[in-house]
């Protein structure tokens, strides 16, 4: 009776269909990017990319050089305009 249960059991197992789940390849994470933009005439460095700062800040802002550090982005902000906040213009 033992092995008849468990030959029925063994059955309905291999009955049951495979369910077949889709592979997702792993993605690798950005870096988060520091851009420095002429933002309202003023110099801004920012992690919002240009179309982010177009809606926060208005039409009137353009982009100059991105960076995967903070400093980085900063000490290029402080070599070519006088730091953040210094004026600009587009």
């Amino acid at each position: 009776m033992r092995t008849r249960h468990l030959v029925m059991l063994a059955a309905s197992v291999l009955a049951i269909p495979a369910v077949s789940v889709p592979v997702q390849k792993a993605r690798a994470l950005e870096p988060e990017r520091y851009t420095v933009y002429c933002a309202d005439d003023r110099i801004e460095v920012s992690f919002w990319d240009l179309d982010q700062m177009k809606v926060r800040r208005g039409s009137n802002v353009c982009q100059f050089q991105s960076y995967t550090s903070y400093s980085s982005a900063l000490n290029f902000a402080q070599k070519n305009f006088g730091g953040e906040g210094a004026d600009c213009s587009c």
